[in-house]
């Protein structure tokens, strides 16, 4: 239960990107920095994927040093029909390795992360079954686990 009248922290979820640009004055009025941060979406493929989210975070960080920056979102698609995501860069086995990578660095560098997402979920974007929408989770809209949590 939250006590009336207390201060609770405000922040702003948004890619990396605009954090660098057009919210800078937002910056000062947020109790930390949120950002997201996904190489798949952005080319990279897996052997590139933790540098390039290591970049993305410290291009926020270095800019707002009195300001805590959490990674709210990081993860990487199973499943691609090709739209935004080349399907040669997605399965279960790359999810596994950037999950496990991105943990990893998360401990050493002392960043809190949020991994999206726990389920898969296929009601999203569209009706195509291997939208890549549909697949991020760690664990199948059934709740079989995939690769990375066996």
């Amino acid at each position: 239960m939250v006590k009336q009248g207390a201060k609770q922290p405000v922040t702003y979820c948004e890619n990396y990107v605009p954090w660098i640009t057009k919210l800078k004055k937002l910056a000062s009025e947020v109790d930390f920095i949120s950002i997201h941060t996904y190489p798949v979406w952005e080319y990279k493929e897996i052997h590139e994927a933790m540098e390039y989210t290591s970049q993305n975070y410290f291009s926020v960080a270095e800019l707002y040093p009195d300001k805590q920056v959490v990674i709210t979102e990081a993860g990487w698609a199973t499943s691609s029909n090709g739209r935004g995501i080349n399907p040669d860069n997605v399965s279960e086995e790359n999810q596994a390795v950037y999950y496990n990578d991105l943990m990893n660095w998360s401990r050493k560098e002392k960043i809190v992360t949020f991994v999206f997402e726990a389920f898969d979920e296929p009601w999203k974007g569209s009706p195509e079954p291997l939208e890549p929408e549909k697949h991020w989770g760690l664990f199948k809209v059934d709740r079989t686990p995939k690769l990375v949590m066996k």
